[in-house]
């Protein structure tokens, strides 16, 4: 009986340790409501949850980014939070894929303070070591993506186990 409760007790803490990171995002976009039209912030933090699940798009990710900086503004607490979720870990579901996928579309984002950013990876992924090295890195000061997708500039970097998602 011990045995079991410790098993469950280690299922239950790598369950809290992959899944809910969503809120995270949605809080930091929450947290914009002094921006833009009343409401907004909320409606687009709503909006977070879906486009970081396994079934939401990984470009729908960078739409969304730019939708937060074209309807709250271009303040740098607004540009921070839309550029935490372009680096937001997207998941994905380990029994249907093996690998995330990353946004091919050389055109997202379009907001210019959003380029250059690439995104996290599960760290169960091969090579997530060097995709979240560089995820933080270009969080704090933006890659040079010289027109690059956020694919084209993952694999630049140095990563390239993922699936291209346009």
């Amino acid at each position: 009986m011990q045995t079991k409760t410790v098993i469950l007790v280690a299922f239950a803490a790598l369950g809290q340790a992959r899944f809910g990171q969503e809120g995270s995002i949605q809080s930091i976009i929450q947290g914009l409501g002094s921006f833009g039209p009343p409401g907004a912030a909320g409606t687009l933090a709503g909006k977070t949850t879906g486009v970081l699940l396994a079934g939401g798009s990984a470009c729908g990710k960078l739409e969304l980014a730019d939708e937060i900086v074209a309807t709250l503004g271009n303040d740098p607490e607004v540009i921070a939070g839309a550029a935490a979720l372009v680096a937001a870990e997207k998941n994905f579901n380990p029994f249907a894929q093996e690998i995330p996928s990353i946004c091919s579309n050389a055109n997202l984002p379009a907001t210019p303070e959003l380029r250059g950013i690439v995104p996290q990876v599960d760290p169960a992924v091969g090579g997530a070591d060097v995709q979240n090295a560089n995820s933080a890195q270009s969080l704090a000061s933006p890659l040079a993506d010289g027109g690059l997708s956020v694919a084209d500039l993952s694999r630049a970097q140095g990563f390239d186990n993922f699936t291209d998602q346009a």
